[in-house]
């Protein structure tokens, strides 16, 4: 009599949807913000002390040094670009280095840190991630900043009252958002802030081969209102 083969069948349709992320390759590590940027619950825009992001900064920082690897923010989306993938498989202790066991592991690390921190109502994140190319990292960047820098003027002109600001084109948004007084107060980093091993550093320079170390945020106390409106 021949014995047959146990089939693990629910296991079988559990690993498919389950890719296997490679250790020799860079690893990216994508959060945002659920329901943020349509909340008057948090202020995008202000850099005051105790902030969203104040603590968000907090936050990257304190992986980008845990990890010793690069994060590009915007608004409430982050970017981990990982390099050291086996340091970072140890700190996860997944037994099987796939994509549902580092999001659901990472993103618990993540809310945990950012919310003991944040004194406002809790926030929860999407979380994905994927390997890329050796060699693409800049690319990568380059193509994140793309989107923080659309998604960063549209919640700003939106928080302005602008008519239909997640229609018009990207030169449109940056022409009004330039016309608006305060927005030179954001300006510097329309494009994302860059992170390397905790510190903030400029991203133009590194995108041209230069790493050049920013100085510390001067947060001031906030007072605690949001002068913006709801859409």
């Amino acid at each position: 009599m021949i014995k047959k083969e146990w089939n693990n069948y629910f296991g079988t349709i559990e690993n498919k949807y389950n890719l296997k992320l490679n250790t020799n390759y860079p690893i990216v590590i994508f959060l945002d913000g659920k329901g943020i940027t349509k909340s008057l619950n948090h202020d995008l825009i202000s850099e005051t002390k105790d902030s969203f992001n104040d603590i968000l900064e907090q936050t990257i920082k304190y992986f980008t040094f845990k990890f010793n690897c690069i994060a590009i923010s915007g608004v409430d989306e982050v970017s981990f670009l990982i390099e050291d993938v086996k340091k970072f498989k140890n700190y996860i202790g997944a037994k099987n280095f796939k994509a549902h066991d580092i999001v659901s592991i990472f993103s618990q690390y993540f809310y945990e840190y950012f919310n003991d921190r944040y004194s406002g109502e809790p926030i929860y994140w999407h979380c994905k991630c994927s390997n890329i190319p050796k060699g693409k990292i800049k690319s990568y960047i380059k193509y994140r900043s793309l989107t923080i820098h659309e998604l960063k003027l549209t919640y700003f002109l939106k928080r302005k009252q602008f008519k239909n600001a997640g229609k018009i084109s990207l030169a449109t948004k940056q022409q009004k958002s330039n016309e608006m007084a305060d927005y030179a107060q954001i300006k510097e980093f329309e494009k994302g802030k860059l992170y390397i091993n905790g510190n903030l550093v400029a991203l133009d320079a590194f995108l041209n081969n230069q790493i050049v170390k920013l100085p510390e945020t001067q947060r001031e106390e906030s007072n605690n209102f949001l002068n913006i409106t709801d859409f």
